[in-house]
């Protein structure tokens, strides 16, 4: 999803985030040309900070491309503020990342606590973002689950003329990496199945090499 966002928004746009593996995604995979063109909470976790960022940004710049790229627990923060973006017709374009759970804190589950999920399970919940947003006013809303459309799609969705919102159905399952777990160093981070990571027995197999080339 974010790659084919990159192709289209050549790093030109401001994007905001909320908190959580979207956020991680989007520093990962988005390219930005000038200073200031990425805000988000940082370090400082607080889910919900990305539509009213986006909202923000947009009636400062309202000649730039602006998105909000959140996900559904984040969402639910501040999802009010739908209305904000169209009662002042600002053309932020909010994309949901939506997979079922607060995405970060599962895969912290997932990983560390024998999936013992508590909390961060959404797939009971019934809300249906789509038919929010239209009722906030959204003109173009709509939720892609196949990946043949999405390239079509997202295209649409960014050059619609006026503010847009689009769901992306994501697998609950993918995980953010690199990281580092609870309790644990650098060299104890975790790259995932495809990146060989570094352990500190890596370290002591390999010599020293000192003024050789």
């Amino acid at each position: 999803m974010l790659e084919c966002l990159n192709e289209i928004l050549k790093g030109d746009a401001i994007v905001c985030t909320g908190v959580g593996q979207h956020q991680m995604w989007t520093a990962q995979y988005l390219d930005f040309k000038e200073p200031r063109q990425f805000l988000t909470s940082g370090s400082m976790g607080t889910m919900g900070f990305g539509l009213p960022a986006a909202i923000g940004a947009q009636a400062a710049f309202p000649g730039k491309t602006v998105l909000d790229i959140d996900g559904d627990g984040s969402l639910r923060m501040n999802i009010g503020e739908l209305e904000t973006a169209t009662t002042y017709n600002l053309p932020i374009k909010l994309l949901l990342l939506n997979n079922r759970a607060d995405g970060m804190v599962r895969q912290w589950q997932r990983l560390f606590y024998g999936e013992r999920f508590s909390g961060s399970d959404k797939t009971l919940r019934r809300k249906d973002f789509v038919r929010v947003a239209e009722a906030d006013g959204f003109a173009f809303a709509a939720r892609v689950e196949d990946k043949n459309l999405l390239m079509e799609t997202v295209e649409k969705f960014i050059a619609f003329d006026g503010p847009a919102f689009l769901e992306v159905m994501v697998d609950p399952d993918a995980v953010v990496y690199p990281m580092v777990g609870p309790g644990q160093g650098y060299k104890d981070m975790m790259t995932g199945d495809f990146i060989r990571g570094r352990k500190t027995e890596d370290y002591e197999q390999e010599p020293l090499q000192t003024g050789v080339l």
